[in-house]
């Protein structure tokens, strides 16, 4: 399945995202304030920097001219996989500065100046808005690199191979 496919690569740059998304995280986690959320935004954005670099360095790799299908199936993969890595980061640094969050009880940090309508129970919606973020975020970022990068990076667009049942079609 998959031979000749590097996966160091991918593994890389996914790694390098989630530790970078988490470095805001970490703020936002010992602040636990809902008014600081911008800080995940910001984690958001550096995850969509580093899927930037990756597609530069991929496109990079292959002459300037990587095809515009490639380097799209390698930014979703890139980004599915850094997603994952920034969740699994992200639950551990809630357990690890949140003390308390699995324990009965109130744990001793929850989100402070949140609207009336937050999640309540474990954290007062912490754990729910660290997660979600670390998802939806994650996700949405990269995916906006893995649309418009691919086709803005490739040099020569004429020189694309379209098989000859697709090119009757268009």
């Amino acid at each position: 399945m998959f031979k000749g496919i590097r996966l160091r690569p991918y593994i890389i740059h996914s790694l390098v995202a989630a530790l970078v998304y988490c470095i805001p995280v970490i703020f936002f986690i010992r602040l636990a304030d809902y008014t600081r959320a911008w800080l995940l935004y910001t984690g958001n954005f550096l995850f969509l920097l580093v899927i930037i670099y990756f597609l530069f360095a991929f496109n990079a790799k292959r002459e300037e001219n990587a095809g515009t299908l490639p380097m799209l199936t390698a930014s979703v993969i890139t980004t599915v996989m850094g997603t994952v890595m920034a969740v699994i980061l992200s639950i551990l640094l809630l357990f690890i500065i949140v003390p308390g969050l699995i324990h009965p009880g109130v744990p001793e940090k929850v989100l402070i100046n949140e609207p009336a309508n937050t999640t309540n129970g474990k954290g007062d919606g912490l754990l729910f808005m660290v997660i979600a973020n670390a998802i939806i975020g994650n996700i949405s970022c990269g995916l906006f690199a893995a649309i418009i990068f691919p086709f803005s990076l490739k040099a020569d667009q004429t020189k694309e191979k379209v098989p000859k049942r697709k090119q009757a079609e268009l």
